[in-house]
């Protein structure tokens, strides 16, 4: 059965759930990192939003836009990247974790013979009658 092939002890499921929390707050910090970018960035374009003063100030603000747009794909870029460091880390490592709490093939016991559903269940309504 495939559930036999798992070695069942508490210490590979610290493991585990130590590799979740740590990922966890790997993506918090990410997060953080991120808002407070985002925040930078918003705030920069409200105090140049404000300081719109004349024309002159108009043509100004709308000509840093395509700057304020390329910082802004640059921060969701890097953003990206760190959440797909994070999730390459906890694939890799979970899957180290899994590899070592199954069973290799050598080591399998052999699996008892299924008998079929509607044999076991014919005998079960036979025994019940």
């Amino acid at each position: 059965m495939f559930t036999d092939t798992f070695n069942i002890s508490a210490e590979p499921v610290n493991r585990l759930n130590k590799l979740v929390m740590s990922t966890y707050e790997g993506i918090v910090d990410a997060q953080m990192a991120s808002l407070r970018g985002y925040m930078g960035l918003i705030e920069d374009q409200t105090k140049s939003a404000a300081g719109i003063r004349d024309f002159e100030g108009v043509k100004n603000f709308v000509e840093e836009q395509p700057e304020r747009f390329n910082q802004l794909v640059k921060q969701m870029s890097d953003d990206f990247q760190q959440y797909a460091k994070v999730a390459e880390e906890f694939r890799n490592e979970a899957s180290q974790l899994l590899q070592g709490a199954v069973k290799p093939e050598a080591e399998e016991e052999p699996a008892a013979p299924v008998k079929p559903a509607s044999a076991s269940l014919k005998k079960a309504a036979t025994a019940n009658n």
